[in-house]
């Protein structure tokens, strides 16, 4: 008796392991089928319900330049004009209430206070409320790539974005939406840094100086430019950011191609059809997987 005991044991330990072992190999499948063409068709979707863009923003990109230069191309700012009322929309009012939460200071460990928290929440539900991220959450849901529960995936979101990590250095300082919302200082160079609301509160403060541009691409409702960087004295040779979109669409982009297609460049579409990308990287760190930068190219 004992000896069928056992037996039906072991039988049941190998179902187990088969049916685990099916389910990854499905997941591995249903990974494998998220196509070029899926990915860009989500985009331009995305990009035309992406009703808190912000409309009417005027730049001025004067002359181009390279990669390296330091010349100052570019004598005027690069935002000529923002309409009133850009940073009051629902998740933008909630996106800037965390910009003061962060420390640009690479080498400083960051301290989520409580109000912080609360701050956190707030901004991942309005983001979650939109049909944007709606629309990600259920592609990435028939995909395999992400639980079904918006409960769950807020907190997914909250670990890969927002999760606190060190980037080298022994400073658990960075993550994923500092580096890439706030941009970082590391005392000699400039890190991330690709959002255009921070770019145009710092332009605005004259913390930044625009030297010109590399690419300027139209994306229909928004446009991606790509170019070198002087923040506060410290200069980055290259850099890109995203005009006018919101940042729900930033988030979705950044988060699908983290998933789908994790440290290579993400093929997407605009509003308009017009071909471009999403870098993305991974990070590990206690065994956790983070954004370790995220940004629109070409």
């Amino acid at each position: 008796m004992k000896c069928i005991a056992v037996m039906a044991v072991c039988v049941a330990v190998i179902a187990v392991c088969f049916i685990s072992a099916l389910h990854v190999k499905a997941n591995a499948v249903e990974r494998a089928t998220v196509t070029d063409a899926e990915l860009q068709a989500l985009s331009q979707q995305l990009h035309i319900d992406d009703v808190n863009a912000v409309q009417g923003i005027v730049l001025n990109v004067q002359s181009t330049t390279t990669s390296g230069s330091t010349t100052d191309k570019a004598p005027l700012p690069l935002f000529s004009s923002v309409p009133a009322g850009a940073f009051s929309g629902p998740t933008v009012s909630k996106l800037l209430a965390l910009f003061d939460n962060y420390d640009e200071n690479c080498k400083v460990t960051e301290v989520i206070t409580a109000e912080e928290q609360t701050e956190n929440d707030a901004f991942l539900d309005a983001i979650l409320g939109t049909s944007v991220m709606q629309q990600a959450h259920q592609f990435l849901v028939s995909k395999g790539l992400a639980d079904s529960s918006v409960a769950v995936f807020k907190e997914y979101l909250r670990q890969i974005w927002l999760g606190q990590y060190n980037r080298g250095g022994g400073y658990q300082s960075s993550s994923g939406f500092e580096h890439i919302f706030l941009g970082e200082k590391d005392n000699t160079t400039i890190q991330g840094y690709h959002s255009w609301f921070k770019y145009y509160r710092d332009e605005q403060a004259g913390k930044i100086n625009y030297l010109g541009y590399l690419r300027n691409i139209n994306l229909g409702v928004s446009s991606v430019i790509g170019l070198p960087m002087s923040w506060n004295g410290l200069y980055k040779s290259i850099s890109s950011i995203s005009i006018s979109g919101s940042p729900e669409i930033e988030l979705a982009l950044a988060t699908v191609c983290f998933l789908a297609r994790p440290n290579a460049k993400c093929p997407l579409y605009g509003a308009n059809a017009t071909p471009y990308a999403y870098q993305t990287y991974t990070l590990t760190y206690n065994s956790k997987t983070y954004i370790g930068s995220a940004y629109p190219t070409y």
